[in-house]
């Protein structure tokens, strides 16, 4: 192979340095640009209590598919997603489908109980109020929900 295509001693060093500062400058002028244009993403958590029985067995490996919805002050349902899985969930968060306000998040599934939790959306980011108290077995934290549902009371007695 031809010695000429070989870096040596300061040659290597030096274009080091200017690829760090192309790469830096590119992550200066286009980072900001870049995160105002993409949307927040809702890390949402979902597992089931029963899921080592045998009736939990009649579902897809999983689950029987969750919904989160939210709602705002006026009780109408803003922003719903859909087929959401055992484990962890990326839900969008985008300003143009869920408006910066108080909302209650509304977690269910088919025959396990819902769980509903105050959240306050700003542009792209999630937090719960600071004052609020979760159902057992619910957690939220910024842009995270984790859930741990319970099987509905008319599904137990059956």
């Amino acid at each position: 192979m031809p010695s000429f295509f070989e870096f040596k001693g300061k040659y290597a060093v030096i274009s080091l340095f200017v690829l760090t500062g192309v790469v830096g400058t590119l992550f200066m002028v286009m980072g900001p640009q870049a995160t105002e244009k993409s949307p927040g993403v809702l890390h949402l958590g979902i597992r089931y209590l029963d899921e080592s029985s045998m009736r939990f067995a009649q579902y897809p490996k999983s689950g029987p598919g969750a919904v989160i919805e939210f709602i705002n002050i006026d009780e109408r349902v803003v922003y719903r997603f859909e087929n959401l899985k055992i484990g962890r969930n990326l839900v969008p968060i985008e300003p143009d489908n869920i408006p910066s306000g108080r909302y209650t998040a509304r977690i269910s599934a088919q025959d396990y109980q819902s769980v509903e939790l105050p959240v306050i959306i700003e542009g792209r980011m999630l937090n719960p109020p600071l004052d609020a108290e979760f159902e057992p077995h619910t957690h939220a934290d910024y842009n995270m929900i984790g859930v741990r549902f319970q099987l509905a009371e008319t599904t137990v007695q059956n």
